[in-house]
């Protein structure tokens, strides 16, 4: 299935996405590129074209790059204070998104940029974290703070994180209790990603994270529910398929399992025409069965992908579509409507994000 490529620009990126460089830029519109870089979040991808960029422009790209990088080092560092500030009270904090993750990936946090953190916890600790990042210099950006015992209830319910800024330097952290209420994971499916991890040492620093399996699970579940209108999520698959030794029965088995099987299906499938990744066998009978289905999603992505970065009203309902389709019993229709209709009472009047 080929892409409706609309421009020059978007064709010469999803070439690189191949890994096919070019010779030359002319015709090329340079700042049109400039924001495709920017909107995916592929600066790291960017060097290879450094040869072809004029001086001006080339030195705009490079300092693209530069700050990007050494944001990702100082995301590192306060991910590093925060987590270990809840560790000394007995508190697990799971990075598993950011520069932890662009180390795992591809052995350096420069080579993945994020805008912020994001770190897995339990529900129960969510006020004891709050006040203890007020302590450490963070201020709760959402929701609002002084929320009943019942909207915490009815909050958190429906939404599945709440963000913290750094005063100091101005990072975003994401602190996640659940992951895509839309979808329905039950607490026992929370509780995999949350005991399944192993500790990471990146230079002298230490992390807990979660383990390739349940991240490689987490990056086709978050990629997906997003359409990868960013495509840098899509790099994410792509590259922990070609390079991570993962039992794909079992990671079939468990999307299954959880629901999300979809999900993994239409990721598998835009990361071999995109990335030209080479999907493992264990894949090709789900995959056949459900051709149909997978290419009603995958259109759907190739719209959000190639369209505007951030999606008017006709697009909102094309991703409630998308949602729809992910499951086939009758109750994911009923909850998908609900979460519409409490998602945007929380965004009114409980501060959701």
């Amino acid at each position: 299935m080929k892409p409706p490529l609309a421009s020059k620009e978007q064709e010469l990126l999803f070439n690189l996405l191949k890994g096919d460089h070019p010779n030359t830029l002319e015709g090329i519109d340079t700042q049109v590129l400039f924001d495709l870089f920017r909107r995916h979040r592929l600066f790291p991808m960017a060097p290879v074209l450094f040869p072809l960029l004029v001086e001006e422009e080339k030195g705009r790209w490079k300092k693209a790059v530069q700050f990007r990088t050494l944001r990702s080092m100082q995301q590192l560092a306060v991910c590093h204070s925060f987590t270990q500030a809840f560790k000394r009270e007995g508190i697990d904090a799971i990075p598993f998104k950011g520069p932890v993750l662009a180390h795992v990936l591809f052995g350096n946090v420069g080579e993945r940029h994020s805008s912020d953190l994001d770190i897995l916890i339990r529900n129960e600790n969510i006020k004891h974290i709050i006040e203890l990042a007020g302590k450490e210099g963070y201020e709760l950006l959402w929701p609002k703070k002084e929320l009943s015992q019942r909207q915490w209830s009815y909050y958190s319910r429906y939404k599945k994180d709440i963000g913290l800024q750094n005063r100091e330097q101005g990072i975003l952290v994401e602190l996640h209790y659940s992951f895509e209420n839309y979808l329905g994971l039950k607490a026992s499916d929370m509780d995999l990603f949350e005991q399944n991890t192993e500790n990471l040492r990146i230079g002298d620093l230490d992390f807990l994270s979660m383990d390739k399996h349940y991240t490689f699970l987490y990056l086709v579940l978050h990629g997906g529910v997003h359409q990868y209108r960013r495509l840098f999520w899509l790099r994410d698959v792509a590259k922990a398929l070609t390079t991570w030794e993962l039992d794909h029965q079992k990671v079939l088995a468990d999307a299954k399992s959880m629901g999300i099987e979809r999900l993994l299906g239409t990721g598998l499938e835009l990361a071999r025409e995109l990335f030209q990744a080479d999907l493992p066998e264990e894949y090709s009978t789900y995959l056949d069965e459900n051709r149909k289905m997978l290419g009603k999603l995958k259109r759907t992505a190739y719209g959000f992908i190639l369209g505007p970065e951030f999606p008017d009203f006709k697009g909102k309902w094309r991703h409630h579509l998308f949602m729809l389709r992910l499951k086939p019993e009758l109750s994911h229709y009923f909850r998908t409507f609900r979460e519409i209709v409490n998602r945007f009472y929380i965004g009114k009047f409980l501060g959701g994000h």
